[in-house]
Order: structure tokens, then C-alpha cells, then sequence
């Protein structure tokens, strides 16, 4: 009787202890207040414990780019992890965040479980949780070394863009310029807005721009002769389809 007491006794103490390590384990994390240099390898499980506030919460973990390290979040109301609250994703690979919402102020308990495919990933990361207010945003997920490569990029490209686009719009402007001739219009197709700008030959003209081609049948615009049929719009002699004019300023 005496060494069964003295074994119930002595399994009641292992538990004790098993349990008080278990409870040691979980690190706190402190809401909007992210744990850095967090580090994690093959096949392992990081447990914290967090006091939180009713509302929208929302977990990330972000991952040092030197290595090559997945994830997975898992958010519980108890420390074995049992009652899950939410769960950042299935199956292997990275899920490196997870949001959930409490009705009530709780305590959770938040695992991050190295996840890959052979559980053979490692690396140190910063974890979080955080309200609607405090989320981090794409470029504080992002750390120094990746933001690097993602501006070179953007410097060399953007200038070159912009540079051939104007450059496109010149030659455009200027095709545009040779393709057209200059002719003498009467002042009454100038549209009111341009009466003030005009320059005059004479008292009754203006110089304004007409295709080099007609537009609808392609033959050749002449300088005389043109048939005016509304402000700045003139008739092809050939074919009777309609030419825009462009007023010119000198």
C-alpha cells in the first residue's frame, strides 16, 4: 500500500513539473509589441501567451530573408492548443499570418510551428499581434536586404519609362507636324476661344493646320481651294469626306 502511495506521489510530482515547464515555455506577447530575433528549427514549436483586448487581432510572423524558413500560426483558448481559435493556414509551406476576433477579453495562446514539406527549415523571425490600428504594412514585412532589390529596380526602369514615353510623344507631336500643311482660313471657321490668339493675314484669314492627306481616301490636300464647312473643319475635294483642321499659334 505504502509504495503504491509513494508511486501515485511520485507520478503526481512528474506531472507537476511537466506542467510547470509546459507553462515556463510560453513567452509573452505583448499586444502591438512585436518579439524580435525569435528563432526556430527543424520540426520545432515556439509557444507565446497573450493578454488581449475584445476585437479584431491579427498575427504576423516576418521572416528573415536569409533563410529559407515556413510556417504556420496557430492561435488557441488553452495551452495544449486543443481549442483552436484559428489556424493561419492548411497543409505545408508558409503561413505566416493569421487574424481571429474575440467577442470578450481573453487570454490566447499563439504556436508558431516550423512547417515546410520535410521539416527541414530553420531561421530567426519577428512575431506579433496587433489590433486594426498597429498592422504592419507591405514594406515593414519586407526587410532591408529585399527592399534593396526591389528599388534598383524601380530607379533604373522608372527613368527609362518615362524618358521613352515623352520621347514616343515627340516623335508623335512631330510626325504629326510634317504630315500636315499650313493653309490660310478664313476667320469665321476659327473658333471663338482662338479669335483673341489669332495672327492675320490681312483682315479676314488665318493660319491654320489641314492633313497632308485626306483621312478618308487618302489623296493629297491642296492649298487652294479648300471648302471650309464649319469651324475647322473642311471638305476633300475628292471624295466630300470631313478633315479637322488644327488651329495653329505663332
Amino acid at each position: 500500500m505504502m509504495n503504491r502511495r509513494r508511486f501515485a506521489f511520485g507520478i503526481l510530482l512528474v506531472s507537476i513539473f511537466l506542467l510547470a515547464g509546459t507553462v515556463s515555455a510560453q513567452a509573452d506577447l505583448v499586444a502591438n509589441v512585436p518579439r524580435t530575433d525569435e528563432y526556430i528549427d527543424f520540426e520545432s514549436t515556439n509557444s507565446y501567451v497573450s493578454d488581449l483586448e475584445a476585437g479584431h487581432w491579427t498575427v504576423v510572423a516576418t521572416l528573415d530573408s536569409w533563410y529559407d524558413l515556413e510556417v504556420k500560426i496557430t492561435v488557441s483558448w488553452d495551452i495544449s492548443g486543443s481549442n483552436i481559435i484559428a489556424v493561419s493556414g492548411s497543409g505545408t509551406g508558409n503561413h505566416p499570418s493569421v487574424d481571429f476576433t474575440l467577442n470578450s477579453s481573453s487570454t490566447v495562446y499563439i504556436a508558431v510551428s516550423e512547417n515546410s514539406v520535410y521539416h527541414d527549415t530553420s531561421g530567426y523571425y519577428e512575431i506579433g499581434v496587433y489590433d486594426d490600428s498597429h498592422v504592419p504594412g507591405l514594406l515593414a514585412s519586407i526587410d532591408l536586404f529585399d527592399l534593396i532589390f526591389i528599388i534598383i529596380p524601380v530607379v533604373i526602369f522608372v527613368p527609362i519609362c518615362i524618358g521613352s514615353l515623352v520621347s514616343n510623344r515627340r516623335g508623335r507631336k512631330g510626325r504629326e507636324f510634317h504630315e500636315s500643311i499650313a493653309v490660310e482660313a478664313p476667320i469665321h471657321v476659327i473658333p471663338d476661344k482662338h479669335q483673341k490668339s489669332i495672327q492675320y493675314h490681312g483682315s479676314q484669314t488665318t493660319t491654320v493646320r489641314l492633313p497632308l492627306k485626306c483621312p478618308s481616301c487618302g489623296a493629297e490636300v491642296s492649298h487652294e481651294g479648300v471648302d471650309w464647312v464649319g469651324p475647322l473643319e473642311a471638305k476633300c475635294a475628292y471624295c466630300g469626306g470631313t478633315m479637322r483642321a488644327t488651329f495653329e499659334r505663332v
